[in-house]
């Protein structure tokens, strides 16, 4: 309290101490944001949406600064009602949405007066059907309408657009013209051939547009290149990769006709490959000399080799869960490929299959995986998933376990195979042997995090605390903005977690929200 009285000025109300450091005293009325720099001012402005940050001209401390900004984001969302966590929707958006949006990019470019765009982002839906819609009141017919759609019209002011940001030599070119809308093969925008011959391009994204792969690449600048429902093939997947000689992170997902990635490249350090639902043929990833590697999709149409330099991959696939067991052939094969890495991601449905393989007395392909990281709902189902790959991780030394919300693992999995198998409904881990080499001898770190206030999380805590015999630490935490539990609940939830015995005599439990 002596400290306290001593550092405070009852008669001006503020620190001494602050006023030591110099700081200004806060004055009802005063506009702080004036003081500072137009370069920060910029800065923050470039961090906002086109089209706030063009709102920000009616205030006085902004002014006219957002014509400078040097990151351009187009999204088409502000224009319509959708939650844009789906392209397998259709939205309900305000009539006349695209010539508003394309209205918007208009005015912007046309008042932009910055010398140079560092990213310069577009995110509509390019359908012909939208079009339609909107240029219908012309009077055209409709052939008359497409003729003029492909020919013009909003794909040649768009070409202008993006002229607009290679003009400036922008270094990060996001262009979806998908967004939100339904996955299709028909009529897509076709992208100029300038951006693939940009020498100042450091990443590229391409999502659902028509790509001239057989014109000359030549980025020698780029680092990070996403394709996304882009009709591709062997060879100009290869021609891509030999135009961007310092490349390093290349994502394919959702793409169709490429049957190989196969690439030698010493620079590639990260692939990420999903195959799409039009994929029909087999797709062979060989690349010897990438260290991380994710994949997800139909997972059973991929084929791995050549991965000798791999230490981290991610594996996921796609919500139809189906309950033949022997579909599962191709995650064993999979899982057999990745048993050299060093860290290993397991997403939810992986984890399922596993569920099935334990419940058969089918196990997980052994390995060294000495960090595993799962990503996934804490059901009764998931339990004997997370026993299963637990036994078979002989080496295993980190395990972090994200638990995401959900009750359920999916409408597919319930209907299809939850009623096929008994599953205890008490504590699945009292029934467990010791037949967990890592708990004896290796786990020596353990991360909880998500939501974590369930009592089959409680349950595996206390499982690993008791049987982890050289754990070091066990750090739970929840979001630093979760707000749903309260105080009494986080004490009674600690109280409890630390009154576990504990098989290691050096654990320690920590609690954290970060």
């Amino acid at each position: 309290m002596m400290e306290q009285r001593r550092d405070f000025d009852g008669e001006n109300g503020t620190s001494r101490r602050t006023r030591a450091k110099g700081i200004a005293q806060s004055e009802p009325g005063v506009d702080r944001i004036r003081a500072l720099p137009d370069s920060i001012l910029i800065r923050i402005l470039s961090l906002l949406p086109a089209r706030d940050a063009a709102r920000t001209l009616v205030i006085p401390s902004f002014g006219r600064l957002w014509t400078s900004i040097y990151d351009l984001d187009f999204d088409w969302f502000v224009y319509h009602d959708c939650s844009g966590n789906s392209s397998w929707h259709c939205c309900s958006y305000d009539e006349g949405a695209l010539s508003r949006f394309a209205e918007l990019v208009r005015r912007v470019l046309a008042l932009h007066q910055g010398g140079r765009i560092r990213k310069f982002r577009l995110r509509f839906e390019f359908s012909i059907d939208r079009q339609l819609d909107e240029l219908m009141p012309l009077e055209l017919e409709p052939e008359e309408l497409e003729i003029m759609i492909r020919n013009g019209g909003l794909a040649g002011e768009v070409n202008r657009w993006i002229e607009f940001a290679a003009s400036r030599n922008v270094e990060v070119l996001d262009l979806d013209f998908l967004a939100c809308g339904l996955s299709n093969v028909g009529y897509k925008y076709e992208l100029p051939s300038f951006v693939l011959q940009s020498s100042f391009l450091t990443e590229l994204k391409l999502v659902s547009c028509k790509v001239n792969l057989s014109a000359d690449i030549v980025m020698r600048a780029l680092k990070v290149l996403c394709l996304k429902e882009i009709a591709l093939s062997d060879d100009s997947i290869k021609n891509f990769i030999d135009g961007c000689p310092v490349l390093e992170s290349l994502t394919v997902l959702d793409c169709y006709g490429l049957c190989e990635l196969n690439c030698g490249s010493q620079e590639l350090r990260s692939v990420t490959v999903a195959p799409g639902i039009l994929e029909e043929s087999r797709v062979k990833v060989a690349c010897p000399n990438i260290k991380s590697l994710s994949i997800s999709g139909w997972i059973e149409r991929l084929e791995l080799e050549s991965l000798s330099s791999l230490r981290d991959a991610s594996i996921d696939f796609c919500d139809c869960f189906l309950c033949v067991p022997d579909e599962y052939c191709e995650v064993q094969k999979i899982l057999e490929e990745l048993h050299h890495v060093r860290v290993l991601t397991m997403h939810h449905h992986p984890i399922l299959v596993l569920t099935v393989w334990e419940l058969m007395n089918l196990p997980c392909p052994s390995n060294s995986w000495q960090r595993l990281i799962l990503r996934t709902m804490l059901t009764k189902w998931h339990l004997p998933g997370i026993a299963n790959v637990l036994r078979s991780s002989p080496s295993l030394e980190v395990l972090v376990i994200h638990i995401i919300p959900g009750e359920v693992p999916s409408i597919d999995a319930q209907e299809a195979w939850l009623q096929l198998y008994k599953i205890c409904e008490g504590n699945y881990w009292d029934l467990q042997d010791r037949s967990f080499g890592c708990l004896a001898n290796c786990l020596r770190i353990v991360r909880v995090s998500g939501d974590i206030m369930k009592d089959h999380v409680i349950q595996l805590v206390q499982f690993l605390l008791r049987e982890a015999l050289v754990l070091q630490k066990l750090v739970v935490s929840t979001g630093p903005n979760d707000s749903s539990i309260s105080v009494k609940e986080s004490k009674e939830f600690s109280d409890k977690l630390l009154s576990f015995p504990r098989g290691s005599p050096q654990a320690v439990v920590v609690f954290s929200n970060a």
